[in-house]
């Protein structure tokens, strides 16, 4: 069975791990809409207007 994917409520950085692995927090959350995927932060206009690193994000944390 795939891992469940889970929300960071601090950062709202996706992961299947049981922490952060953006901020560390251990706040996670499986209820969560829509995703940001960010490829190439560098490039990235949203990346950058955001503050984000590589990686998925939540865009909405409940």
């Amino acid at each position: 069975m795939p891992a469940r994917e889970r929300a960071c409520r601090n950062c709202k950085f996706v992961t299947t791990k049981n922490k952060c692995e953006n901020c560390g927090s251990t706040d996670l959350t499986q209820n969560f809409s829509g995703v940001i995927i960010v490829v190439d932060e560098e490039r990235s206009e949203i990346a950058k207007e955001l503050g984000l690193k590589k990686g998925a994000y939540a865009i909405r944390v409940a």
